[in-house]
Order: structure tokens, then sequence, then C-alpha cells
């Protein structure tokens, strides 16, 4: 039960932070009821662990455990419980034991992108440890990237959406830990964006028809109101390595708005097959609005992929497709990957860290030993 965690012992100790300085908690030292203790401590943990947070990211380990709250504010709890998607089927683990074992993990400030211009909203879709046997794959590959502050942390402003409600800045035996309860605390939980089941069956040659559970996320954007603040919106893949300041250079000198985002356009970005694939799919901030605002009246949902829907709903509501053929190198559209390239802004698929990495390293050294483009 969750009251072994307070009442076994009565110190309670946290590995907290990059110099792992344990946080203890002295509680229920008297001999009182368990329902008091529990009280008790629901009071009391938090308050400590907000403390030592505090601590740790103004005090001398110089980065933060946990980030500041974005603008999402706390979205997570709002779409886990007003979204149609069904829940998956909760751990039979204690939820709330785990979450407290899992150590905070060193993030940086990533809040220092918030003012790059043309503003970019990214987002992906993570499978969960607990639910989808790619999620050990996923949850690894996120990890890596917000530890570096690249990828969708790169951006402006930021989402991770899962399955079920699960806290960034922890990582333990079960990866990121889901939160207890469904309500994060923004000054200590960096939350992902919790919407529902996101596991997509399968159709032929295996293609993921995941077009229900990417309708599911435009729903949840659309209700974060990030889209008005935003100039571009990026869906990526959590397998697809990319760099958000060669996005930005595209943007500025290939569209017709120089980045501003009232093109009412999205990025194509495989020729092969004259269409906007998945890895990366950029979106100006006209068109996201008019997609958030009509998906529902959009055909084709079922039976298809989420690439191919949102490419076939946005062409349903006149939004016109810019071949940008710098924008992606996909191994299932191209027939190689190649990431020694310094211009290019997305290169996939890259599934485990180390590949990722490397892949990520030699993009970066080109542009570096080539002075950009």
């Amino acid at each position: 039960s969750n009251a072994s965690l307070y009442a076994s012992s009565t110190d309670t100790e946290f590995e907290h932070g990059t110099g792992r300085r344990p946080l203890t908690l002295h509680i229920c030292n008297a001999p009182v009821p368990i329902y008091a203790c529990l009280a008790i401590a629901s009071v009391a943990m938090p308050l400590a662990i907000a403390a030592n947070w505090y601590d740790s990211r103004f005090g001398k380990a110089g980065m933060s455990v946990a980030t500041m709250p974005s603008k999402r504010g706390d979205t997570s709890s709002f779409f886990i419980s007003h979204q149609s998607a069904p829940l998956a089927v909760q751990p039979k683990y204690n939820v709330t034991e785990n979450y407290f074992l899992s150590d905070f993990i060193p993030v940086p400030n990533i809040t220092a992108k918030a003012e790059d211009w043309p503003a970019l909203f990214c987002w992906l879709i993570m499978q969960t440890v607990d639910h989808n046997p790619l999620g050990w794959s996923e949850e690894k590959l996120v990890k890596h990237q917000l530890l570096r502050g690249i990828g969708i942390f790169g951006c402006n402003d930021w989402a991770v959406m899962t399955d079920v409600l699960l806290a960034l800045n922890r990582w333990g035996n079960r990866g990121f830990p889901m939160i207890p309860g469904g309500k994060p605390n923004p000054w200590v939980d960096m939350a992902s964006w919790a919407i529902g089941d996101t596991q997509a069956q399968k159709g032929a040659q295996t293609n993921p028809l995941n077009s229900n559970v990417f309708r599911t996320a435009w729903h949840a954007l659309k209700g974060s109101e990030q889209l008005q603040t935003h100039d571009w919106v990026v869906k990526v893949d959590p397998d697809a390595v990319w760099f958000p300041e060669r996005l930005r250079a595209h943007l500025k000198m290939y569209m017709p708005g120089h980045g501003n985002g009232g093109d009412n356009v999205f990025l194509k970005n495989c020729q092969k097959f004259n269409t906007m694939q998945g890895p990366i799919e950029v979106i100006s901030k006209k068109a996201a609005l008019t997609v958030a605002e009509h998906i529902d009246s959009c055909g084709g949902v079922y039976g298809s992929g989420e690439d191919q829907f949102i490419v076939h709903c946005m062409q349903q509501l006149g939004i016109s497709g810019l071949m940008e053929q710098t924008l992606l190198n996909d191994l299932y559209c191209d027939g190689y990957s190649n990431c020694k390239d310094r211009w290019r802004v997305a290169f996939h698929p890259h599934k485990s860290p180390s590949e990722f990495n490397q892949c990520y390293s030699d993009s970066l050294l080109a542009e570096t030993q080539n002075g950009g483009r």
C-alpha cells in the first residue's frame, strides 16, 4: 500500500540533483495512527522536495532539477481528464513508491530558448515503458535529448505527449515515473501531457494506423492555446535527430513570409513521394490553427497513418504544401542515411541513444568544419 512508503521507516531518503545529496525527512517518530502519519507526510514531502529543488536550482549545483513552469500551465491533468481517448491500464506496482524512489535528473536550463525567432512549438508522442514494447527505447531517446537540451527541448516551448502523466525530470527502474494521482506540482514536476491511449493498430506492412491518436493530440494542442503564441508548430518522432536552429534558418530563407508563420503552408520533405513524412512535420501558425479548429471534419481518419492523414486533412482545408528538399534525410524516403550533412535539418531513423548521438555529432561536426551551409 502507499502507506508503507511513509510508515516503514522514520527516515525517507531521496537522491537529489547532480550532487546526489540525500534529502531526509523525519516523520511519524511518535506513535500516531497511520492516517495521521499520511496526512503529515502529504504536506511535509512536497514542501521539502520543493525547498530542496529551490536550493539545487539556485545554489551551487548550477543546473535545475526541475524547470520553471512554462506557459503550458497545468495542462497535463486537463488533457487526461477531458479527452475522449481511453486511458492505458494502470500498473500493478506502487506508483507513489516508484515516483519517490526515482532520482531527479540534471535537466539543463532550457527556458533560455524562449525568445528565439521564429518561435517554434515542438512536440512528440512518446510510448511509455509500462504500456508499449517501444516504451524503453523511446523513453531513453527522449531522456537523452532532454539531458542535452536538444531536439524539441531546443524549441521555444515543447510538449512530450504520453498515455499517462509522467515526471520527465525523474528517472528510475521504470524509466520516467508516473506522477501519483495525476496531479503534477508545477514547481517540482516537469510533466508530460497525458492524452490517453497512444497505441496504434497495425496495417499493411505493419504501418501504424495512428491517425486517431494524433487527432487526440491535436485536440490537446488546441486546448493548450500554444498555437496562437508561436510562429510554427513542429511535430517530430522520438528517433529523429534534428536541429531547431537550422529549421529557423531554413524558414527565414525559404518561406515567402521569411518565417513569421503567416504563410498558410506545411513543408513537404520527401521528393520521392511528393509529400510530408512523419519524422518531422513543420506547419505554419496559420495552417496549424486551421487544422486544430477543423480536424474533426477531415476525412480519411480510419485505416491511415498519421502523416497521410494530416496531409490529406490540410489539403482538404485548402492549406498548401511547399517542398523543402533539404529538410529531411529519411532512410525510408531517400534509401540512404547520411548524417554528415551540415545543412539538413533532420535525420531519421536513429533508434538508440548511441546511434542518435553519433548522427547528431557527425552533423554538428560537419557544420563546424564547413562554417554552416
